[in-house]
């Protein structure tokens, strides 16, 4: 179980820790021994001309995601002053979010997408590096992390890590907004619910994921899996963000205490089978609060969400949790309801975002 912990030094001085690490040498080399081993990551205090003086945070996305862009970046070849060759690609886009303007910028060969912030007192250290992405993981639907991720002290310091990302960052179905291009004002959305997310998750304060961002990922991870994974992750999705949006009042059962009480006293006082007694006083004691479907239910009525949907989430609910399997999505009522589970869980989530909690 005993690992080597790599320490390394750059050609500007800078101090590199990497980790632990297996190391294997190589005795018939001809040179002494040379170690070769593979390491998660690496991280150094750094400091010099080239650390930046702002207090801020510095995110570089490898490979990029495909981003709604306001400002194109055009790029022209020349011979003398003849023009040969031009380009036109997304170039950057700025959003303001707690009074801070956050910039998105694509390198001009494309390969890499910039996420700068400056920090405030609502956007603050050591959160902000981990609170950027989150948004981008809930509307994309997608595991979202920087390779590099640089957090400027101001002083001329910084904390800068290197470590893995996902190589493939395509956006897919389980996005809050996907495709952001389908129609007209649908980047112009994206951005305003990026804003609107990330002001919801900064009331946490967090270094850790908010939980919002965990069902989102936990989503991403069940499209690897089965039809019934995904539609169990689904079904308990909307389950989690229901609950999560219920208040005591919420919670109070639809039928009058006095009613209960007199139920339960009549239960009580019947006594031919112990057992089926124990039962149905449980029975009562579910319904003594009001079900998550109940409340669903009146958010189908105030129009929050489709009641089309909430009676779908109830019968495969009712079915999947009970060991049924799933029918096939390349069915055209399979696919339907796959859809049906997905709005319900962007609904919910949209009614979270509202209600700040």
């Amino acid at each position: 179980m005993d690992a080597f912990r790599l320490f390394a030094t750059d050609y500007r001085g800078v101090q590199w820790a990497g980790g632990y690490t297996q190391a294997d040498f190589y005795a018939d080399h001809d040179r002494g021994w040379p170690l070769s081993g593979e390491i998660e990551a690496l991280s150094a205090l750094a400091s010099g001309f080239w650390v930046s003086r702002r207090n801020n945070v510095e995110l570089l996305l490898v490979p990029p995601i495909d981003l709604p862009m306001s400002e194109r970046l055009i790029t022209s070849a020349h011979i003398g002053d003849r023009r040969i060759l031009s380009s036109s690609g997304p170039g950057q886009h700025v959003v303001e979010v707690l009074g801070t303007k956050i910039a998105f910028s694509y390198e001009p060969s494309g390969d890499a997408l910039w996420i700068t912030a400056d920090a405030s007192n609502d956007l603050k250290h050591p959160f902000l590096e981990n609170w950027l992405t989150e948004p981008l993981r809930i509307l994309l639907g997608t595991p979202i992390y920087p390779r590099m991720v640089a957090r400027n002290l101001g002083d001329g310091t910084a904390h800068v890590w290197l470590r893995p990302s996902p190589r493939h960052k395509a956006a897919s179905p389980i996005g809050l907004l996907q495709p952001f291009a389908l129609e007209r004002g649908r980047a112009e959305q994206f951005w305003t619910l990026y804003a609107d997310i990330l002001s919801f998750i900064t009331n946490a304060g967090s270094f850790e994921a908010q939980e919002l961002t965990r069902y989102y990922d936990e989503l991403a991870h069940a499209q690897l899996g089965s039809r019934w994974v995904l539609t169990l992750t689904l079904v308990g999705t909307a389950e989690a963000l229901a609950n999560s949006l219920m208040t005591d009042d919420d919670r109070r059962s639809e039928f009058a205490e006095d009613m209960l009480d007199s139920m339960r006293e009549h239960i009580e006082g019947w006594a031919e089978d112990a057992g089926l007694r124990a039962r149905m006083l449980s029975n009562l004691g579910m319904i003594s609060r009001r079900s998550v479907l109940a409340f669903m239910r009146g958010l189908g009525r105030a129009g929050a969400l489709q009641p089309a949907h909430i009676q779908t989430w109830y019968e495969v609910r009712n079915s999947v949790m009970h060991g049924n399997l799933v029918e096939p999505w390349s069915t055209e009522e399979g696919d339907d309801r796959l859809h049906q589970m997905i709005d319900l869980v962007h609904g919910l989530t949209r009614a979270r975002i509202v209600a700040g909690r």
